[in-house]
């Protein structure tokens, strides 16, 4: 039941961190959002919920993974208006520097890796 708790804050402070640095690309996540009738923010972060009230805790590792994941996810993507992108990392740290090859390769591979670890985490929780 705690872990599933955990989960409302870990995505509503995704949703935050997103909030700090909101462009071009949230607002295209909300229209699609709204069109898909919530379909597509029930795929991505409906696994973590899921699993937090329903997976053993042997799970428990993995859906912290998971979590950890989504974060970074969440500080290092950018967008931006027509003209500057940053990212919430960024904008947190108070760095106006130009856009970092490293956040970018975090980005992809943290978001790669969280999308593969979400069957893996509904797999075990309906098996375990």
């Amino acid at each position: 039941m705690t872990m599933g708790l955990i989960q409302f804050g870990v995505v509503g402070l995704a949703a935050l961190l997103r909030l700090t640095a909101f462009g071009w690309y949230a607002l295209i996540a909300v229209v699609v959002s709204a069109l898909s009738l919530g379909t597509v923010p029930v795929i991505v972060v409906g696994p973590l919920f899921y699993a937090g009230f329903s997976a053993p805790p042997s799970a428990w590792p993995l859906l912290a993974a998971a979590d950890v994941l989504l974060l970074v996810c969440a500080l290092t993507f950018e967008d931006g208006g027509d003209n500057t992108s940053t990212s919430p990392l960024r904008v947190l740290t108070g760095s106006r520097g130009p856009s970092g090859r490293a956040e970018g390769r975090a980005f992809r591979y943290c978001g790669v890796a969280y999308l593969l670890t979400l069957p893996a985490l509904v797999i075990w929780t309906i098996v375990g």
